[in-house]
């Protein structure tokens, strides 16, 4: 068989509330050409056909939930109907071809009671399979590295309303060594009731700070700074000559050695979300070792470091990435092996080295960005991003780190939204 021709005039998907999706299709038309044959005892016959059906209506409702073990989206077709205004026949050919358009009345009206019994458990079938199959493909999980995945599975069933599809994900760091839950709850999200965009992702602090949990409680926001991750041209080095200029002990006790610090998290890094835009604050804390000539390392003191960290968050078509900038560091001394001295000496040495050594290596990483919950060979383009601030810490007049991102990408003004509750993408439009 050929399919010749194929109309599809007028179809609409729209919004139910309370129930889920509402797919419609009227006056399809479909026109098919064919071979046929028959045998009955000792004959055989067969010709060409052509097939014309026409005003094909169907109405199905798709309800969606979720698998609370999976996470996963899922859709039934809940109901369906159909009807076809009429089916034409033209039978040619064969030596009993004449005597078979005699009864081709009977042969229309067989197939169209047919095909009415088969359209709607073909679409049953059809969203069970092949659009189950494809929501599949949005994933509930995402494997970071090799210590923090993100989970964007979904904790309560979609809820349609006349203009939005609201899912609510949960938008989680965790650590793939030890799955837990994290000892702060999400704040409750309200994104804007505008209509402009076809998709909107609110993003809570909690978001990032899941991450910054994940990763300071697996000891991975740590490094170490030696003299060689200095640019050769600076005037500060990482020499106990040069630091014995600032503080004289350190070179008296260990003359013409370089000078290694150990850079650590020693609390989850904190991020707050303000109109302004984001500011991430960090506790550090900072060893700085002589290294003798055998390699090993003699202490030399601790330094708390106070950081104030802006970042600059912004997306590609399936990611967040990141910039972070230091906007403020204080020092302060937690302990000296090489005798008592003021801080203040090291503060020159310390806003160089953070930035020019340590920023570099986080801003790579976070360049890499993390991925967005988007269906197979789907991407957002033209995004813009929006920081905003919740409606109760305006009310209260301060910031309680319970503040949002809102990620949106214009697109067609009749579409579906996605709410979410932690982490909400969601697709908005008019009906």
């Amino acid at each position: 068989m050929v399919i010749r021709g194929f109309q599809l005039p007028s179809s609409q998907i729209k919004l139910v509330p309370n129930k889920g999706l509402d797919l419609s299709i009227r006056n399809a038309n479909i026109k098919i050409s064919g071979k046929w044959k028959a045998r009955k005892n000792f004959i055989k016959t067969s010709g060409n056909f052509d097939l014309s059906v026409e005003s094909i209506s169907i109405s199905a409702g798709l309800n969606m939930s979720f698998d609370p073990t999976s996470g996963h989206l899922t859709i039934i077709c809940s109901s369906c109907n159909n009807y076809i205004d009429s089916v034409r026949v033209h039978i040619s050919g064969g030596r009993l071809g004449w005597l078979i358009q005699l009864f081709h009345k009977k042969i229309e009206s067989s197939i169209r009671k047919t095909m009415n019994n088969k359209i709607c458990q073909v679409v049953s079938s059809s969203v069970s399979s092949r659009l189950q199959s494809y929501l599949k493909t949005l994933p509930v999980t995402y494997k970071i590295d090799r210590i923090a995945g993100i989970s964007y599975s979904l904790v309560a069933p979609p809820t349609a309303t006349a203009d939005n599809l609201d899912g609510h994900l949960k938008g989680e760091f965790f650590s793939l060594a030890h799955p837990r839950s994290p000892p702060f709850t999400p704040p409750a999200m309200a994104l804007p009731p505008d209509h402009d965009h076809m998709v909107y992702l609110g993003i809570s602090d909690y978001f990032f700070n899941t991450a910054g949990l994940v990763y300071q409680e697996a000891g991975a926001l740590n490094m170490t700074i030696t003299d060689d991750m200095i640019p050769k041209k600076s005037k500060f080095r990482l020499t106990t000559d040069f630091l014995g200029t600032l503080i004289p002990q350190v070179a008296q006790m260990f003359p013409n050695m370089t000078v290694q610090f150990n850079v650590w998290a020693s609390s989850p890094p904190h991020l707050t979300m303000r109109p302004a835009g984001l500011i991430f604050t960090p506790t550090l804390e900072t060893q700085a070792f002589a290294v003798l000539p055998n390699s090993s390392l003699a202490p030399l003191f601790v330094l708390g470091l106070s950081t104030n960290l802006s970042m600059e968050v912004s997306a590609r078509p399936d990611r967040l990435v990141g910039q972070l900038s230091l906007d403020k560091l204080l020092l302060e001394l937690k302990h000296s092996d090489v005798g008592s001295f003021s801080v203040a000496v090291l503060q020159a040495i310390m806003n160089y080295v953070v930035p020019t050594a340590v920023l570099p290596k986080v801003n790579e990483r976070l360049q890499e960005g993390f991925p967005l919950p988007m269906p197979e060979n789907v991407q957002l383009f033209n995004l813009v991003l929006q920081t905003h601030q919740s409606h109760r810490e305006r009310e209260r007049g301060r910031d309680t780190g319970r503040g949002r991102n809102r990620l949106h990408a214009p697109g067609a003004r009749r579409g579906i939204r996605s709410r979410v509750s932690r982490i909400a993408p969601w697709a908005k439009g008019r009906r």
